[in-house]
């Protein structure tokens, strides 16, 4: 399989990355030119370019679209003239559905939509996957060709991909926020940068080998902790009153579900 993927900016090149560590054969289209040399000193077997017609078409198997949402109908518009039949398209475009793509394409390519997050670099990205047909061989494909990603989710609904973007495509900005949050609290009470990154990540340590041995039910290991009376539930009865910090999260997924689908009905526009 030969891959070209447009658009290389942080995601892409975790994605270029993990492409050229299993030595699958890639090219790259950048218009950026810092973005070009950066690839270039980086990998070196990779071809970059920045102009569309000196890219051989004819040996391209997969299109990977990997630019900001604001930028998508430009890019999809470039590389109309260029798609064949047998190209298979698959976006990693926040909010930028299957019907926008195929129609931008003129109806002649198979698309897939593919939302990971940046922990493809670790190969333990939450990645959803949704096929606009129910060719069951380009599923087995697109499965084998991604699985170094991490774990894979066919989505069948693709209305239920903002979800999983807000949720999982975004899941690792959130688990930093929290971190950085928890890191100020443990340095603003005397202790240096050192031994508060050392302390979070047995923290983390210990929640991780809790969560690998599967069927775990976390109100049971809140309640190993939460002594009745003791300091562990005072600070949970504080998250807990009038379910604040729950409020609070589904506030904030819901807005970026939100947005998702904004971008979806915005692109949407331009093709009715």
């Amino acid at each position: 399989m030969t891959y070209l993927l447009i658009g290389c900016g942080n995601l892409g090149e975790i994605i270029l990355n993990g492409f050229y560590v299993k030595k699958k054969k890639i090219s790259v289209f950048e218009k950026k030119k810092k973005n070009r040399n950066n690839i270039l000193r980086k990998y070196k077997k990779v071809k970059v370019f920045d102009n569309l017609h000196n890219i051989n078409w004819a040996e391209i198997n997969h299109i990977m679209i990997c630019v900001k949402p604001i930028d998508s109908e430009k890019s999809l518009n470039e590389i109309k003239g260029y798609c064949l039949k047998k190209h298979i398209i698959i976006s990693f475009v926040a909010g930028l559905n299957t019907e926008f793509i195929s129609k931008k394409l003129g109806n002649k390519c198979q698309v897939v939509r593919i939302m990971p997050n940046i922990f493809i670099s670790t190969n333990t990205s939450a990645t959803a996957i949704y096929i606009n047909n129910n060719n069951r061989s380009l599923k087995s494909q697109i499965f084998n060709e991604f699985n170094h990603f991490g774990i894979l989710v066919k989505i069948e609904d693709e209305k239920k991909m903002d979800f999983f973007t807000a949720m999982f495509g975004g899941g690792p900005a959130y688990i930093f926020f929290i971190l950085d949050i928890l890191m100020k609290i443990i340095k603003k009470n005397g202790f240096t940068d050192k031994d508060s990154l050392v302390l979070l990540n047995s923290l983390l340590e210990g929640a991780i080998k809790k969560l690998q041995k599967g069927n775990i039910d976390f109100r049971s290991e809140i309640s190993e902790v939460a002594s009745r009376g003791g300091t562990t539930e005072e600070a949970l009865n504080v998250f807990s009153q009038k379910d604040r910090l729950l409020n609070l999260f589904n506030k904030a997924i819901s807005a970026a579900t939100n947005k998702s689908i904004k971008i979806s009905k915005n692109l949407n526009k331009s093709i009715k």
